[in-house]
């Protein structure tokens, strides 16, 4: 007994490897068969690389797909309002000059000036009057100095007439140019006024150089002479009048240009006036070191104010040093504890051009071991601190100060910027805007709009970035990114255009243009794809409408689609098997009606019925399942009740009955495995059917878009297909990937067609 127990053990366990062995060697023969397939084939290896996709999707995923919307750096950038080529070629050695603009008119700004090493001035239009259509050059001045002289830029400011406010109580003003050169061991300075040939209204007719006059001075020029007005977007009354005789005669502030120079080591500054263009009186600095560019405080201060609350700072050494603007006499020297940076002038901010107060000050940069931003203030240059840098400061910028302590204080370093909204807030990570990816270094004092409470930070190179004074999560708003690129430009200038009547900023370049942009930043998205953006994000197929990362939706649209396909057809062939057994083998009144149901769900149209029915329950990952589950197990279902009873009346079936065999035991032994091959296939056709029923939806707005889905991706293009055109980088991959998923499982339906039908394998 024991040996034939052993007996029977050992047979059944070789009876168990041989039946194993049966079906593997069936498997193999089927999958042979199947593979011989060139669509089987085809289908399968797509298959194999979409799995390898999906799951790889974690490493290959940069971003949310859902949440992650590209920063304002990357799609936001500044129209470019001027891109031309200046009428002359800059020295490609030296730095370029930089332009400059005055407001005189409400409209803004109509022309440009940009100056030639040689004295050459010309203005460029910039598109705000027919006259001055967009990059027309219009000749100003021509001095043709000699080749080795030292040539400033021409800067224009604003002076109003003397004689029209003292006959009707008007300001009247006139733009100006001055330009300095020095060579030889002299310096010449020109004065001239600009009158426009129409009715000497800004933008009617051109402007035009009249009453030039020229004077020379002993020793070298050290910086581009300067006067007591300045440039404002709008212009308040009271500012300097242009004739002496305001002053000689009713004591009103006159227009003076003011000059610093060297000679054989002595620095002297040079007061002038504008008419007539004459020196008034000369002081010599008190110290050795090279002095920074004069700056005038009270440009537009009201009598008696302007005569007795104006002055002229300088920077020299460790000081800074304050004039009266009349006489030249030494109102207060203020001393720090480090060398001031004399290559950037002392900062005032605006608001104190119109108005004093005892909160006004000044701000310089000073170079010692901790490099950092100090103020005077400008009524006794009592100094103080403002922040220490870790780096060497490059620019500094301020809001407009209206209400004493400016409310923002730019301060750039090569690398950082740091924005600090108070006095007592030291430089940290919590106020910086590092340099983005691809920027360059920052290289100039930031310019302060008023009208969008923006920073506007440029590189050495001409890119630039807007950035929100108050900073926040994502500070930077918008970016300018200059084309053609240029190895190194101009300090900026913020004007007024007159075109848009909107503020703008321009510069000159080495390659010899002058370029404006806006100060306002436009959308940009869809952006093209880019493997390293401002803010450092790789869009590898760029962004949507939206600014959400193409390449990530498309990654994660893998898996979701795999998802939604495999759970919708599980729930199909689950119903479908259930029903059409029920039907085709029970004969009754309930399955009559089960088969009416089905057969009035069949007919519906399908894509009506999905709108309504996914309208209804509402938009979420389980309600599309069940949605796409109800209207795709009908037509399987119709299609397996037919096999069932095609099956029901075979001989073996009828058999297992008479042998006492249960419903149950029939259908599962009987019915099921008839059904395999047509489950096979029609498993193969829905996963794809899904997916793309599910795309239908989400491109018409109706399945939730909180999933990433190859259709949700396509579904801003919906109404506006201009967007393949203008962006098929955005289209293209989830449509290819789509069309690819469905017809990878129409290749392996149809490699499995092969292997249950041979009547078509040769074909």
């Amino acid at each position: 007994m024991i040996g034939t127990g052993g007996s029977t053990a050992e047979e059944y366990r070789r009876f168990r490897r041989q039946r194993l062995r049966h079906r593997l060697g069936r498997w193999r023969k089927l999958w042979g068969i199947y593979y011989r397939s060139k669509f089987g084939k085809a289908g399968f290896w797509i298959l194999i690389i979409f799995a390898a996709i999906t799951l790889l999707s974690p490493v290959l995923t940069f971003h949310n797909a859902i949440t992650f919307f590209a920063p304002q750096e990357d799609t936001t950038i500044a129209s470019q309002e001027l891109s031309t080529p200046l009428p002359y070629a800059p020295p490609a050695s030296t730095t370029p000059l930089p332009p400059s603009g005055t407001t005189i008119a409400s409209a803004g700004s109509y022309v440009i000036y940009t100056t030639a090493t040689n004295g050459t001035v010309t203005a460029i239009g910039l598109g705000g009057s027919p006259t001055t259509p967009l990059g027309r050059v219009l000749p100003i001045l021509s001095e043709d100095f000699p080749s080795d002289a030292r040539t400033f830029a021409a800067t224009s400011y604003p002076f109003a007439s003397y004689t029209a406010f003292a006959s009707r109580f008007t300001f009247q003003y006139s733009e100006f140019l001055v330009l300095g050169s020095t060579w030889g061991g002299s310096s010449q300075l020109v004065l001239t006024q600009i009158n426009w040939t129409g009715s000497n209204a800004p933008g009617v007719g051109v402007p035009k150089a009249t009453n030039t006059a020229t004077v020379t001075l002993n020793g070298t020029l050290v910086e581009a002479p300067t006067t007591d007005s300045t440039n404002g977007v709008s212009l308040p009354p009271w500012g300097p009048f242009y004739e002496s005789t305001a002053y000689t005669q009713n004591g009103f502030k006159t227009g003076y240009v003011y000059a610093v120079t060297e000679s054989g080591g002595l620095y002297t500054l040079t007061a002038l006036y504008t008419q007539p263009f004459q020196v008034v009186w000369q002081v010599t600095l008190p110290g050795s070191g090279l002095p920074s560019q004069a700056v005038f405080v009270g440009s537009f201060y009201p009598p008696p104010q302007g005569l007795t609350s104006t002055q002229v700072l300088i920077a020299q050494n460790d000081s800074l040093l304050s004039y009266a603007p009349a006489t030249g006499d030494l109102l207060w020297q203020a001393n720090f504890s480090a060398p001031v940076d004399v290559g950037l002038a002392p900062v005032v901010p605006f608001a104190y051009e119109i108005g004093p107060s005892a909160a006004d000050l000044a701000m310089v940069a000073l170079t010692g071991s901790t490099p950092s931003v100090d103020y005077a203030y400008l009524s006794n240059g009592t100094t103080e601190e403002v922040t220490s840098v870790p780096a060497p400061v490059v620019g500094i910028g301020t809001e407009e100060g209206s209400s004493g302590y400016p409310s923002y204080v730019a301060i750039s370093t090569a690398s950082t910027t740091y924005i600090l909204d108070g006095p007592g807030i030291q430089a940290s990570s919590a106020n910086a805007v590092p340099a983005p990816a691809g920027f360059g270094t920052y290289g100039f004092s930031p310019i302060y709009d008023v009208d969008s409470n923006l920073m506007i930070l440029t590189s050495t190179t001409g890119n630039s970035i807007a950035v929100s004074a108050t900073l926040g999560k994502d500070p930077i708003e918008w970016r300018a990114t200059m084309s053609p690129a240029a190895a190194a430009i101009s300090q900026p200038l913020f004007f007024l255009n007159s075109k848009y009547g909107k503020s703008a900023f321009a510069f000159t370049t080495t390659g010899g243009r002058l370029v404006a942009f806006s100060t306002s930043g436009v959308d940009e998205n869809p952006i093209p794809p880019t493997l390293k953006a401002p803010s450092g994000n790789a869009y590898l197929f760029g962004t949507n409408i939206y600014g959400q990362d193409v390449w990530s939706q498309w990654i994660q649209s893998f898996v979701w689609d795999w998802e939604i396909g495999l759970a919708v057809t599980a729930g199909i062939m689950l119903i479908a098997v259930l029903v059409a057994m029920f039907i085709g083998y029970i004969s009754n009144w309930v399955a009559t009606v089960v088969e009416t149901v089905t057969l009035v769900l069949f007919l519906l149209p399908g894509l009506a019925l999905l709108i309504v029915i996914a309208s209804i329950l509402g938009a979420s990952f389980a309600n599309v399942v069940l949605v796409l589950t109800f209207v795709g197990w009908p037509y399987t279902a119709f299609t397996l009740i037919g096999v069932v009873r095609q099956v029901k009346s075979r001989t073996f079936v009828e058999a297992a009955r008479a042998s006492g065999a249960r419903t149950l035991q029939i259908l599962r032994r009987h019915m099921l495995p008839n059904m395999t091959p047509l489950l096979a296939y029609f498993t193969a056709l829905s996963v794809g059917g899904a997916a793309t029923a599910l795309s239908t939806l989400q491109f018409l707005g109706v399945a939730p878009l909180t999933i990433s889905t190859w259709g949700g991706m396509l579904q801003p293009m919906f109404g506006n297909y201009y967007l393949l055109v203008r962006a098929p980088f955005w289209v293209w991959p989830p449509t290819i990937a789509l069309t690819m998923f469905v017809f990878a499982f129409v290749f392996v339906s149809r490699g499995l067609d092969e292997v249950v039908n041979p009547r078509i394998r040769a074909r």
